[in-house]
């Protein structure tokens, strides 16, 4: 009950922090074909924010990085995740079914992905590296070779526990170990001609095996674990039947909205963990449902939440290293380590306008000029012959 109470507390502080950074950063709502998938987007990256922010409660106590032994705050993070795999899956194979008829260029699809997802990477380890300099005195601490191992890892998304950097103790923690999700994305960007083919879309064969070949490297070097990529096959199950149109609007319907917050929380009450079979099934079944176009009440579609969505990507980076500073510098280990329920989460309830208005920053400033890059150089690749 006390979470509870802390909870809504925190989603307060949420609602105030996007309504004031809107008025201080402005940015514009991106027409797109699913806005409800868009608002989506912006509460799952909270989530993790969450998710991680109740780890370090308990990591400030017994100096373990364990995941959460509540239901709630586990399905935050795991359910979370599931979720983002399920709408990459969903986009992307839409993008393939609707490419049937025409020639996909698949270098300039990867280099879309680059310009998009490593820029905002890159500023968010540049961070990392600055602060794991200052901790160890911008001295090399370890041999140059480890040293650029290490570092080669961290700018390729292979952050594990014990790869740390300039030999910085847990270096994983200046950024809550967000990324171990981009290598599982970036295996699906490269398995995608592979799955062109199930969909009967000519792909040339040297394309083919050289991206298959790069996917396959990619979980090989991450040690990627076959568990994870079951949310991806409920997204292309989803890409198939919205793009039959096999519901129509019927899931639009409110009832809809009320069987998927029942599934839900019968997925967070009944099991503790979102990366077993029942809770990725209902994942996805919960997903269709919003990408037939049931907005929950218009909270999904609403301006508020697809612009708090445009900022995902930023949120998700930027809060690991942001709970780190505050717990570290500014309050100390030893102090937060004595910190009451009632005072540890009024600062993570302090933490959120920072984290809205830096991530919306960097999405203006970083992401979207990235975004504009991308899609002009994707258009002069297509006048090509």
């Amino acid at each position: 009950m006390t979470f509870t109470i802390y909870l809504v507390f925190i989603l307060f502080a949420l609602i105030i922090s996007v309504l004031l950074t809107n008025k201080l950063v402005k940015i514009d709502v991106v027409d797109v074909r699913y806005p409800e998938i868009d608002g989506l987007r912006g509460y799952l990256a909270f989530f993790v924010f969450l998710h991680h922010s109740y780890i370090w409660r308990f990591f400030l106590q017994s100096g373990e990085w364990n995941e959460p032994k509540s239901n709630l705050f586990n399905h935050f993070g795991q359910t979370t995740v599931a979720f983002f795999f399920v709408i990459t899956a969903f986009l992307f194979t839409l993008k393939l079914i609707n490419s049937k008829n025409k020639k996909i260029n698949w270098r300039a699809y990867i280099s879309a992905r680059a310009y998009r997802l490593f820029p905002m990477y890159l500023v968010s380890v540049g961070i990392i590296f600055f602060i794991a300099g200052y901790l160890t005195n911008f001295t090399s601490k370890i041999p140059l070779f480890e040293n650029i191992k290490s570092i080669l890892s961290w700018l390729f998304f292979n952050v594990k526990k014990g790869l740390n950097i300039n030999g910085l103790e847990d270096s994983y923690l200046l950024n809550a170990g967000v990324t171990w999700t981009l290598p599982y994305e970036w295996a699906f960007y490269f398995l995608l001609p592979l799955i062109a083919l199930f969909f009967k879309i000519k792909t040339n064969y040297k394309t083919l095996i050289l991206f298959t070949a790069t996917a396959a490297l990619i979980m090989i070097i991450n040690g990627s674990s076959l568990r994870h990529f079951f949310p991806f096959l409920g997204g292309i199950i989803a890409a198939v039947l919205i793009n039959k149109n096999i519901f129509g609007s019927v899931l639009k319907q409110k009832k809809y909205t009320f069987l998927a917050i029942i599934l839900i929380a019968c997925s967070i009450y009944f099991f503790n963990s979102g990366r077993k079979p029942i809770p990725i099934i209902i994942t996805s079944i919960v997903f269709i449902i919003i990408a037939s176009g049931n907005n929950f009440f218009g909270i999904l579609s609403s301006a508020f939440s697809r612009k708090f969505g445009q900022i995902t990507y930023s949120i998700y980076l930027l809060h690991g290293t942001l709970l780190f500073v505050v717990f570290y510098f500014i309050i100390g280990f030893e102090r937060a380590k004595k910190l009451t329920d009632l005072e540890f989460w009024s600062i993570i309830a302090c933490c959120v306008f920072p984290l809205i208005f830096i991530s919306q920053l960097a999405f203006k400033y970083i992401e979207h000029p990235m975004m504009e890059l991308a899609k002009t150089k994707l258009k002069s690749s297509a006048k090509k012959p």
